[in-house]
């Protein structure tokens, strides 16, 4: 099967970079239509919508906010045919019942295009302001794992009873069904053996943060053995921030660039509201692993068109199902990005193969040893 491409919604204004350089910042409805639809034509397969309540991704306080996961996909759904809506959740924020009856609404709406991604949260302030207690990372999971039992159970059952540590059901019901069946696949991150656990036994696909191959493998293998001790099979995918230019040194500089404008207390912020993660950013350590999110610079697609499509076969063949983009630009990129990257795997063969370009291995490797100098030069700034 062909590795999949999505790309990250702009429900949260501020852009993915936290650094002081030029970047889309839009986070209204109208860009995200814009978005949402030329993903579509670019045949992206899905766009995930993260979640905050306050603050941003790219930067400190998005003065223009976030819009809601969850409401804008049923906006999308209607000005889009074919590509898949994520929405992210925090479970202490809504309640499963409540996401149950809108998640099958959702996928109504959509016509089994909607997918929910269980965040178990880390941002303590976050929670604590909106008088959501904050509860140890092990409880936060056993809470996730609650979470997802009763969202499959009314998902599935005529009728449900649940009794957990904190969630009661009582017969409960949910109608319709959502319009996928069984139901809308589920989508769940971390990086702790909590997560891992969890998502073996009830997720359907499995995000990682970045990260180097070596490291990527090592998370993979572990998750599809827990899930095959529970008879299961799990998808996997990674989050990558996409910097692809006509050449390496082009690319390159534009890294240097922005590493060299890293934002220091946008990062210093976000990792003192991180500091609640257990696993997620554990092999983050310098101002470069932190200025794209999610540790977008880690996975490395960063170089000339050729070389990233050549990493991108190195994460397929490392069993990575989907690659999770981000882009300083993305109503510039993404159709560059289709046609120079994308259509070498889109449909390449019936195995999804990729058309290794000749120069396979030997550009990429020097750019990796430029990155990891600058990578070292900005963890001594940090």
């Amino acid at each position: 099967m062909s590795i999949q491409f999505a790309v990250w919604g702009a429900n949260i204004a501020g852009g993915f970079l936290r650094a002081a350089v030029d970047q889309d910042r839009d986070g209204s409805l109208a860009y995200n239509v814009q978005l949402a639809q030329l993903a579509e034509q670019m045949e992206f397969n899905a766009m995930l919508f993260p979640v905050r309540y306050i603050g941003g991704i790219g930067g400190g306080d998005a003065a223009s906010g976030q819009l809601d996961p969850l409401t804008i996909t049923a906006a999308l759904a209607a000005v889009t045919r074919k590509i898949h809506l994520i929405s992210a959740v925090l479970p202490g924020f809504i309640h499963p019942v409540t996401l149950a009856k809108m998640g099958a609404t959702l996928d109504h709406i959509s016509s089994g295009r909607w997918h929910v991604n269980l965040v178990s949260g880390w941002f303590q302030e976050e929670q604590e302001m909106f008088g959501i207690p904050w509860i140890p990372h092990e409880d936060r999971y056993r809470r996730s794992e609650e979470y997802l039992e009763v969202l499959k159970g009314l998902w599935t059952h005529d009728t449900f009873t649940y009794r957990g540590k904190y969630y009661d059901i009582q017969e409960g019901r949910i109608r319709p069904f959502p319009y996928q069946k069984p139901y809308p696949s589920i989508y769940q991150g971390g990086n702790s053996p909590e997560a891992r656990s969890m998502a073996a036994r009830l997720s359907d696909w499995y995000f990682l943060n970045g990260a180097p191959l070596t490291q990527l493998r090592e998370q993979i293998s572990q998750v599809k053995e827990l899930a095959a001790a529970q008879g299961r099979t799990i998808r996997f995918a990674v989050n990558g921030f996409a910097l692809a230019r006509e050449t390496e040194a082009e690319a390159q500089r534009e890294y240097e660039t922005i590493v060299e404008h890293a934002d220091l207390s946008a990062i210093r912020q976000f990792q003192e509201r991180a500091k609640g993660a257990k696993g997620m950013w554990s092999n983050a350590v310098s101002v470069s692993d932190f200025v794209a999110n999610n540790e977008g610079f880690r996975t490395g697609l960063v170089g000339s068109f050729d070389q990233v499509s050549e990493k991108i076969a190195g994460l397929q063949e490392a069993g990575v199902d989907k690659v999770l983009l981000a882009f300083r630009f993305p109503l510039e990129e993404m159709k560059p990005f289709r046609e120079r990257v994308m259509t070498r795997f889109l449909g390449n063969n019936s195995e999804g193969g990729c058309r290794i370009p000749s120069s396979h291995g030997r550009g990429s490797s020097r750019s990796d040893e430029r990155r990891e100098a600058t990578r070292t030069a900005a963890q001594s700034k940090g």
